[in-house]
């Protein structure tokens, strides 16, 4: 026993018995398990030959009462009372609530740590209680202060909620001496950002990958390869599933990460991003699990809707931080491949990307926009298709029209080139025949 478990007082018995006389014998005795009672080829056997069926007892509603002529008033009057369980208003006697109280409230006994005396160490588990104890009310008065500010946001109408929330940003710059950490209340802050979300990103989902066990990298590899960069291909199958890891080397990374962190306003420039194609490599494969984290905290109308991690990017210029929903969380682990799906996962593997950057077209700029627009409407406003598709049907007729005339030019030179073979021949014939001939 350890000596956390050990107790104070040893206590040892004595047994004054003598020894038997002859030892016990053990004997090996022949045993058959089909022979014995919960042997499933006896169970089996005597199921079939025994009727079972007036041993059950089977209700033909399955043990719902469905008979609504045993309800009172449902068919003549219409009255729904008695059809779904009982509401909240109904006011029990005193002598009655003891009946719906937990039959075993009487059994549950509880202990009290702080009064076992046979086990060394008790300062411990009397600390261990007061803390468990300062925890239960703090943790009471805190929900008793959300409760209140929960009936305080309920009064207010939706404008006033508006200029509540608005308010927040200005007084939490002004005041930061009033600003204190909920647990170490020696820290002060220094600086504020207003916490908004990034609705520029909001078209797109974000996953968390976490690399478990035997999968991460050491710190050699994480030098080597590109990780900032990296691509992720999953590839999903009636078979199974997996997804493939794709690096650069370090200096397409930085040439790469330069092209994207371009300013949203800019175009790229289609001269200088043709000839840039980024190669990425296959580095391994994975088998991916998609974690959901339960919300704590948190209640939404539709559970899709909330978010359970955030990324946030703070922005020293402006003075924002801005926060990008992540959906879920995938758990990246060593890939062990059977021997017998090995020709699928090589037929769909792919061992290099070619990867090239280019603008957006209008049309999926307006499916973007679309889907920012239900964060941001007013920085986002929705195109109509009907115009979309005559800016889209005017660029391709300005496309089409230069390249009409390239082919009435090149018909006119082909008939040019016609007409001087023709007429050179019919020279060469009125010079080489002779006279008097057709």
């Amino acid at each position: 026993m350890s000596k956390k478990q050990d107790y104070v007082a040893k206590i040892k018995f004595q047994n004054n018995l003598p020894a038997p006389l002859l030892p016990p014998k053990l004997l090996a005795v022949p045993e058959r398990p089909e022979e014995n009672v919960d042997s499933p080829q006896l169970i089996d056997s005597l199921y079939v030959k025994t009727n079972v069926t007036p041993l059950i007892k089977i209700d033909n509603d399955l043990g719902m009462p469905l008979d609504l002529m045993q309800i009172p008033g449902l068919l003549n009057r219409q009255d729904k009372k008695f059809l779904y369980a009982l509401d909240g208003s109904i006011k029990l006697h005193p002598e009655d609530r003891v009946l719906l109280r937990d039959p075993r409230v009487d059994r549950l006994t509880k202990t009290d740590m702080s009064k076992v005396t046979f086990l060394r160490r008790t300062e411990y588990v009397s600390s261990s209680i007061t803390q468990v104890d300062g925890g239960k009310k703090r943790g009471v008065n805190a929900l008793g202060k959300r409760m209140r500010r929960d009936s305080d946001e309920a009064i207010l109408n939706a404008s006033q909620i508006v200029e509540k929330v608005e308010s927040t940003f200005e007084s939490t710059a002004k005041n930061l001496d009033k600003l204190q950490h909920p647990v170490k209340k020696k820290l002060k802050a220094v600086k504020t950002w207003s916490l908004l979300p990034d609705t520029a990103s909001m078209d797109q989902n974000y996953f968390t990958l976490r690399l478990v066990g035997s999968a991460a990298f050491d710190a050699q590899e994480k030098k080597k390869l590109a990780l900032s960069t990296a691509i992720f291909r999953p590839v999903e199958l009636e078979e199974d599933e997996w997804i493939s890891m794709y690096t650069t080397d370090g200096k397409d990374s930085e040439n790469l990460k330069d092209d994207m962190e371009r300013n949203l306003e800019d175009q790229l420039n289609a001269d200088d991003i043709a000839d840039k194609n980024y190669k990425f490599k296959r580095v391994r494969d994975f088998d991916m699990k998609h974690v959901k984290q339960a919300q704590e905290g948190i209640s939404t109308i539709n559970n899709e809707d909330g978010f359970n991690e955030l990324a946030i990017v703070l922005n020293d210029e402006r003075g924002i931080a801005f926060y990008k929903p992540l959906r879920s969380r995938i758990e990246l682990r060593r890939r062990r491949v059977a021997d017998a799906i090995r020709p699928i996962v090589r037929e769909h593997n792919i061992d290099q990307l070619n990867v090239t950057l280019r603008n957006a077209t209008p049309k999926e700029a307006n499916v973007r926009d679309h889907l920012r627009m239900k964060y941001d409407p007013i920085n986002f406003a929705a195109v109509d298709e009907e115009e979309l598709d005559g800016e889209e049907q005017q660029e391709t007729k300005s496309e089409e029209l230069p390249n009409e005339g390239e082919t009435q030019n090149e018909a006119e030179k082909d008939e040019d080139i016609d007409g001087d073979i023709n007429e050179a021949g019919e020279k060469g014939r009125d010079e080489n025949s002779p006279s008097g001939s057709i």
